[in-house]
């Protein structure tokens, strides 16, 4: 009784929250042959008001045609509210969904292969318009379930003046980098004794910093069989990749909150932050004089082939369950809006997002803009491994991950085999 109590208590605070931010508006219509499409996102923040943006650019070339409405939530509450009312047929039209997630959702059913809402709509959307490991990650038993809006990283963003007061070039690997860090600290500690060379948050974004390690030195999140995999001879390298730079180089204090680093670096008391390339405009808007560096290869203890792999995940446009009848007329509504918010997507890496396709990338607006480029090659992008579990396989290291920045002490066997042992139950539990 317990449960069923607390699970109606969540989900009339769910119905409560979309009924306030449009998510019980009427039924999407037709009537005299303009279309209405429910667009749900978790898009809260700065890149939230890009999407508003884009939204209302649409809304208004497609003025006789098309309304987008949209609803956003906190990513919590969103994929809960995902879980709960797209099997009861209120869920949106199209969604926003984070990649590593899409195998997930089609193995349960709540969203829906595209490939003939892009057939029967007629719209182009094709594989070569986009980055091709990024869209061929989208597909689950040989059915296509998502079209990718755009790529995002952590990067290494760098304080140009102390470089230049310290005569540093750019670092281009871990040994210069260490060394760069190492030599403003020095230098800088002599008249401020909390500045720091490379200060790192043993919570976020720990398990970027951490899964960059991990492909860098060879290993792998996930097996064939989508078991977890990181608890390996390369697993531990990752894990020393990472804690050695505190423990050992010094280059940052001990369990540093969430943004403690982030702030220490906007207000000019670090040389280097690792941040995700979703900062941007945080970092732009805090005046600091900054440029940001790729983070291929520095975290690679040996001269590895997969030294210059960089993490990568998506956020990528997904169809529920339907919620309405789905007409011709209602696929051809949401892939032309699909293809539009891609088309246009350098619009939206103004939020500091790297687009998916092909075609936003090629556009003057784009390449115009001065940080994008230093996120990396796209050709060593790498995108999170396909499994409908590698949440359950995978995300039990994190906690290890900063149980290890914390503590000098750790052993990496102990932390890797627990992390294993939570996941197998995870995974147990998801697949029966």
């Amino acid at each position: 009784m317990k449960k069923i109590s607390v699970l109606l208590l969540i989900l009339t605070m769910s119905l409560a929250l979309f009924a306030c931010r449009g998510g019980n508006t009427p039924t999407p219509t037709e009537e005299g042959g303009k279309m209405s499409l429910k667009f749900w996102n978790s898009l809260t923040g700065a890149d939230g008001s890009v999407m508003r943006q884009l939204i209302a650019q649409f809304n208004q070339e497609h003025l006789d045609e098309i309304e987008v409405i949209e609803t956003f939530t906190n990513e919590v509450d969103y994929y809960t509210n995902i879980n709960l009312l797209v099997p009861m047929k209120k869920g949106p039209d199209v969604m926003i969904m984070h990649s590593y997630l899409v195998q997930s959702y089609a193995n349960t059913g709540l969203i829906e292969p595209l490939e003939s809402y892009i057939e029967t709509s007629g719209v182009d959307i094709k594989s070569s318009d986009y980055i091709e490991d990024i869209f061929n990650s989208l597909y689950f038993e040989d059915e296509l379930y998502g079209v990718p809006l755009d790529v995002h990283t952590v990067g290494i963003y760098y304080n140009k003046d102390l470089l230049e007061a310290y005569d540093l070039e750019v670092p281009t690997n871990r040994s210069e980098m260490i060394a760069a860090a190492k030599t403003v600290q020095t230098g800088e500690k002599v008249t401020n004794a909390q500045f720091w060379g490379l200060p790192l948050s043993s919570a976020w974004p720990s398990e970027w910093v951490f899964t960059a390690s991990l492909y860098q030195n060879n290993g792998i999140e996930i097996d064939e069989n989508g078991d977890p995999a990181f608890h390996s001879p390369e697993g531990v390298q990752a894990l020393k990749a990472v804690t050695d730079l505190i423990h050992v180089e010094n280059l940052s204090p001990l369990n540093l909150g969430v943004d403690q680093d982030l702030f220490m670096f906007q207000t000019g008391k670090a040389l280097f932050h690792i941040q995700g390339s979703w900062m941007l405009n945080s970092m732009i808007e805090s005046g600091i004089n900054f440029g940001v560096l790729p983070i291929s290869q520095m975290f690679n203890l040996s001269d590895t082939t997969t030294k210059n792999q960089i993490p990568v995940r998506s956020h990528t446009f997904v169809v529920p369950k339907p919620s309405v009848e789905m007409t011709d007329a209602r696929q051809e509504a949401i892939m032309t809006f699909v293809k539009y918010l891609g088309d246009h997507s350098y619009v939206w890496a103004t939020a500091g997002q790297i687009p998916a396709s092909n075609i936003a990338r090629a556009t003057s607006e784009y390449q115009a803009l001065p940080y994008h480029a230093g996120f990396g090659d796209l050709n060593n992008f790498r995108i999170s491994a396909q499994s409908p579990y590698f949440h359950q396989a995978y995300s039990p290291v994190y906690s290890r991950v900063t149980a290890a920045m914390a503590n000098k002490n750790y052993n990496a066997e102990l932390l890797l085999s627990a992390a294993v042992e939570e996941a197998l139950l995870l995974l147990q539990e998801a697949r029966s």
